[in-house]
């Protein structure tokens, strides 16, 4: 996807600078939660462009204390230097979305209730907020544990959610969460799905057609099937050893139905052909198959392949093969 700043939509990820609230905090554990913090903000600022209000370095990290006096100030506070400058650096490095130069943002409250707590000095929730408010998620990269993943957010006159980061990991749960909350079209289903599931590649033949029923009907429960797959998948192969049956109990208590295909079918080749992908030159077989119904509409995949960097290939969407 394209730079947000480069074509003047608005931000992806924005840091909620409300959430930089130091008080009560040991050394020792400001100090970790800082080294977090900057290593999401870090990871991120890879994935898209991360922007701050212009206000930032004037938040109230401390009581008297502002951010840039923690930052930059003679009376140096217990947190190592080099986490300080880092986060300086970070910082300094994000747009400014209220700069003229990215659009006009409109009216962006800077008080807000996330979650049913009143919140003040929240411009970028603010910010998030309008934006979910046109169906366009912006994540909030947050400091702490005391915002996390989806939550309510209401300036009085709108209500909308808004995801919290706290971890680079998050942005997964952020992404997958945009399916829905932005009625993502189906021509670009698989533009999102590049990095709403980093431990899969979709094969670029997936057709939503190929299944029985509307796109709509439909969308969501695939997101969550791909959704366990990605999150679980491999990690059901390596704990069960890779044996079926172990994997398919493993994998249901994300309610996931999943299987290989069955001996009878093995035994057919022109059946097991239907299962084989052509994917960069490469022949995969997709026999694993998770069932979106009990008697229609299959999603079927590859084992990891070391070819994909040990990534899982999403290779047919089917009513059903045959068997």
């Amino acid at each position: 996807m394209p730079d947000a700043a480069a074509v003047h939509e608005p931000f992806r990820y924005v840091v909620a600078e409300s959430s930089l609230d130091f008080r009560g905090l040991s050394g020792d554990e400001l100090g970790d939660l800082l080294d977090r913090f900057n290593e999401a903000l870090l990871e991120l600022q890879e994935d898209a462009a991360v922007a701050v209000c212009s206000l930032v370095f004037d938040t109230e990290c401390d009581d008297g204390q502002e951010l840039w006096e923690f930052l930059f100030g003679p009376d140096a506070p217990p947190v190592p230097a080099d986490t300080r400058r880092l986060l300086a650096r970070l910082l300094d490095r994000c747009a400014s979305w209220d700069d003229e130069r990215y659009g006009d943002v409109g009216t962006v409250p800077d008080a807000v209730r996330v979650d049913g707590t009143d919140t003040d000095g929240a411009w970028s929730v603010g910010y998030a907020l309008v934006n979910a408010s046109k169906k366009h998620g912006t994540g909030c990269v947050s400091f702490g544990e005391r915002h996390r993943s989806w939550l309510p957010v209401s300036d009085g006159e709108r209500t909308g959610e808004v995801c919290f980061l706290t971890r680079a990991e998050d942005r997964t749960g952020f992404w997958q969460g945009l399916f829905s909350r932005e009625d993502v079209a189906e021509d670009r289903f698989l533009d999102y799905a590049e990095r709403a599931f980093p431990n899969l590649v979709c094969a670029p033949t997936l057709r939503f057609r190929a299944f029985d029923g509307a796109y709509r009907d439909l969308r969501d429960e695939v997101v969550g099937v791909l959704a366990a797959i990605d999150g679980h998948f491999a990690e059901a192969l390596e704990a069960c050893k890779g044996q079926p049956y172990q994997v398919q109990s493993y994998l249901g208590r994300w309610g996931l139905d999943v299987s290989p295909e069955s001996p009878n079918t093995r035994s057919k080749p022109k059946a097991m052909a239907q299962r084989d992908v052509q994917y960069n030159g490469e022949t995969f077989s997709c026999e694993w198959h998770a069932k979106i119904e009990r008697h229609r509409n299959r999603v079927h995949f590859s084992l990891p392949r070391e070819e994909l960097g040990g990534r899982i290939l999403i290779g047919i969407f089917a009513d059903h093969l045959d068997t």
